[in-house]
């Protein structure tokens, strides 16, 4: 990383603060997965803990994980994302969920494994080193913070921070291909996708859960980190 990237990457990292506290949403950043499985829980009720993401069944020490919870002025739980950090050494990111993918579920839902599968694509076969995995992506369903452009700040503040703090030669997460294809994966900044790449069979339903990898190495960051965002509405009083 250069000296460079350091200067813009904490510049833009203040912007996206200050745009986010102009609308109401304060973020508290940590590293400590106890504190964040309380915060969730007793102001996410209706999206339980994703397991990639709990200390109960993943080991996460402070060094390899990272959450952001954002609060409202009354103190209001608003906005969750968190980030793990992989390395994979000479190892393709195929090659370890292709073995692994069942470590990472959603949450809230039973999984039946038999039903479930990963296939690599592309990106897959090509993430290796060390490569950050960004989940637990959730905004209140509040017009206050949904449909404003909220999202592509919070979703710079995680990729800012986890450049200046690990310096990962990838980002990668999973995303649902129904909300992907509606436009979340360009408005949150990723710039490439493996797409029907997971899919989770869920007990007692008939539809299964299918997922894109989206994913981008550190260049993409350099660069998507640059592109103006677009403010949609003014500023919240």
């Amino acid at each position: 990383m250069t000296v460079n990237d350091v200067f813009d990457g904490s510049r833009l990292l203040t912007e996206a603060v200050q745009t986010l506290q102009a609308n109401q949403i304060f973020l508290t950043v940590g590293d400590d997965f106890e504190q964040y499985a309380r915060i969730v829980s007793e102001g996410r009720t209706e999206q339980p803990l994703g397991p990639p993401f709990d200390p109960e069944k993943q080991f996460l020490p402070s060094s390899r994980g990272i959450w952001v919870a954002g609060h409202n002025a009354q103190g209001q739980l608003v906005h969750t994302q968190a980030m793990r950090l992989l390395d994979l050494c000479d190892q393709t990111l195929a090659r370890y969920m292709s073995a692994r993918y069942g470590e990472f579920p959603p949450g809230g839902v039973d999984i039946d494994m038999d039903g479930s599968w990963f296939r690599a694509g592309p990106g897959a076969k090509r993430i290796t080193g060390r490569a950050c995995y960004h989940g637990e992506m959730w905004v209140r369903a509040d017009p206050v913070y949904r449909g404003r452009g909220l999202i592509d700040y919070l979703a710079r503040f995680a990729f800012l921070t986890a450049m200046l703090h690990w310096q990962p030669d990838f980002v990668f997460g999973f995303m649902l291909r129904s909300i992907a294809r509606r436009g979340l994966a360009e408005r949150e900044g990723y710039m490439h996708c493996d797409p029907y790449c997971l899919s989770w069979k869920i007990e007692g339903r008939n539809e299964p859960m299918d997922c894109n990898m989206v994913w981008m190495d550190l260049e993409d960051i350099r660069h998507v980190m640059h592109v103006p965002l677009e403010q949609k509405v003014p500023v919240a009083a």
